[in-house]
C-alpha cells in the first residue's frame, strides 16, 4: 500500500479495552479511526425528495412544483433515484432539476440525461444510479440520468421540473442523494 492510499472505509466499533485510561494510542486504533471516518465521509448522505402526488399529468411546465432545495453548505449530488407508483395508460413521465446560482440567476438542468419512466413499466417501478459506488438498479421503462453538475455552492437552488408526464400516472418521486462537501 501506498502512503497515499486510502485507508479502506468500514463501519468499526471501538471497544472498552481500545480505549480504557492509560491504554497505548496503537497502530490498530488509528487504523478503526480511519476507516470509520471514512465510511462517513463516503457513505453517510441526506436526501432532497420531490413528490408528485396523486394523478400528475396537469402538472406538466409547473415551476417549482414541490418546493424548492437551497443548500445550506457547499454540498454534491452523490445518487439520484426516481420511482413512480402507478404506471400511466400511455407517454413518458420526465423529470429534470434546475439550479440557480448565488446570484439568483436560472442555470439549467443538471442533467444531461434526465431521469424517465414510461408507461411499458409496472406499478411500483424505480431506478438508481449510485455515483459514489458506480451502481445503477433500473427496471422495465426506466431511463437513469446523466448529471452535467454534481457539485454546488452554499446558497444554490434546486427545483424540479416536470418536462412530460404519462397520462393518469399516479404518485412520483425524485430523490436526490447528497452530501456536504469543502
Amino acid at each position: 500500500m501506498a502512503k497515499s492510499d486510502d485507508v479502506t472505509p468500514n463501519r468499526e466499533i471501538l471497544k472498552i479495552g481500545d480505549i480504557s485510561y492509560k491504554t497505548a494510542v496503537s497502530e490498530a486504533i488509528m487504523s478503526r479511526f480511519s476507516a470509520t471516518n471514512n465510511f462517513i465521509s463516503k457513505f453517510q448522505t441526506d436526501y432532497v425528495s420531490f413528490f408528485l402526488n396523486g394523478s400528475y399529468s396537469v402538472s406538466a411546465g409547473l415551476f417549482g412544483y414541490d418546493g424548492a432545495y437551497t443548500g445550506f453548505y457547499n454540498f454534491e449530488i452523490v445518487g439520484v433515484q426516481i420511482w413512480n407508483a402507478i404506471s400511466g395508460s400511455s407517454g413518458t413521465t420526465e423529470l429534470d432539476i434546475r439550479w440557480i446560482n448565488q446570484a439568483g440567476v436560472d442555470q439549467g438542468s443538471i442533467f444531461s440525461v434526465t431521469p424517465k419512466i414510461n408507461s411499458t413499466s409496472s406499478n411500483g417501478t424505480r431506478g438508481f444510479r449510485n455515483l459514489e459506488t458506480g451502481n445503477d438498479f433500473t427496471m422495465t421503462g426506466v431511463t437513469l440520468p446523466d448529471l452535467s453538475k454534481s457539485q454546488f455552492l452554499e446558497g444554490e437552488t434546486l427545483y424540479m421540473v416536470i418536462n412530460d408526464t404519462m397520462i393518469e400516472a399516479q404518485n412520483c418521486a425524485l430523490t436526490l442523494n447528497i452530501r456536504p462537501i469543502n
